[in-house]
């Protein structure tokens, strides 16, 4: 017996109904296991990066800091949406968002970006197999414990300075 497999080892992704919006780009993504593998690597270290993120946005106390803190998340956008679609895609994305105005600012659309970037997980974790995904979440609880320590002895060092009276 022979069964056949009908998953592609991509998805075509548009933005828009092509069939409303002719214009719409098209993204081929690739789901085979090296593609699949490389995502997973991807995402994980971006789910680190992006807490990293929140927290220096949360405690940004200037505006110069704010707009640091913004600034990496969106160069963090960049990186993760382009493993999907690739550099090429990343600008024609952002040109197709700001359409007669031009491109979009990536630091000014965050939260639009983080929603292609969640669509792009939620593909990716209809194609991987869970053996692939339990491997990245693994990698990933491991270094979230790492991130939890380092956190948790800074907070003990910041407590110490503040005894001494330090800031």
């Amino acid at each position: 017996m022979e069964l056949l497999k009908n998953i592609r080892a991509y998805e075509d992704v548009f933005f828009e109904d092509p069939e409303e919006n002719p214009d719409t780009p098209r993204f081929r993504v690739w789901f085979d296991d090296k593609h699949i593998e490389e995502y997973l690597a991807k995402v994980g270290n971006a789910i680190d990066r992006a807490q990293a993120n929140e927290q220096m946005a949360r405690e940004a106390d200037t505006p110069e800091k704010a707009a640091e803190a913004n600034a990496a998340q969106a160069r963090l956008m960049k990186r993760t949406i382009s493993a999907f679609i690739g550099t090429e895609g990343w600008e024609q994305l952002l040109a197709w968002m700001g359409g007669d105005e031009g491109p979009i600012a990536p630091e000014e659309n965050i939260r639009i970006l983080g929603e292609v970037f969640a669509t792009f997980l939620n593909m990716l974790a209809r194609h991987a197999t869970s053996e692939q995904l339990m491997a990245c979440g693994l990698a990933y609880n491991e270094r979230a414990e790492q991130v939890q320590a380092l956190n948790r002895a800074q907070r003990r060092a910041k407590a110490k300075r503040k005894k001494k009276g330090g800031k």
